[in-house]
């Protein structure tokens, strides 16, 4: 049987009001919020898994270039003391994704489909698909992100090994 709004006609049960923290949302938006909790609960069970076979590194660029992480949240996961090892910092950036919401959960799962796909297949039951990225705001196919990070990575990298020479350097 069908529930009705009081004082309407006849509505779908997905307008139906629903009341969370004293404001009005819809049922769209509650039952998206339950799939997203249901995937992060799959995420968590899986944790132990995915902070050992998962490389931060490897995903950092792309979720910056995402915008779901800045240029400290990067520097703070891959260079920080209190994470010494990489299970360490997948884990640290688990949970700051989480804390992002929405986006770090697509952001999240991005870039599982694009450099784990038998991480987001497990974790999702869906194949990955080549398809264009909705998170950047506008069509970029993962192919072409594929080559910016790429390319990013190795500007990083090529910093990183002057750096170290100039420091080596400067040494007395």
């Amino acid at each position: 049987m069908r529930k009705y709004a009081p004082g309407s006609k006849k509505s779908s049960p997905r307008e139906f009001p629903v009341f969370r923290g004293g404001e009005k949302v819809k049922m769209y938006d509650v039952c998206q919020e339950e799939e997203e909790d249901a995937v992060w609960e799959k995420i968590e069970s899986a944790r132990h898994q995915l902070t050992r076979s998962l490389n931060p590194g490897k995903l950092t660029p792309y979720l910056r270039q995402c915008r779901v992480i800045d240029e400290q949240d990067e520097e703070e996961v891959l260079n920080s003391c209190r994470f010494p090892c990489k299970s360490n910092q997948t884990g640290y950036l688990m949970d700051i994704l989480r804390r992002r919401g929405k986006r770090g959960y697509e952001a999240f799962l991005e870039s599982l489909e694009f450099y784990y796909p038998e991480h987001y297949t497990r974790l999702t039951g869906r194949e990955p698909a080549q398809r264009c990225s909705m998170i950047l705001g506008r069509c970029f196919s993962l192919s072409s992100a594929a080559a910016c990070v790429g390319k990013a990575r190795n500007l990083c990298m090529y910093m990183h090994a002057t750096c170290f020479m100039l420091l080596v350097c400067e040494e007395p």
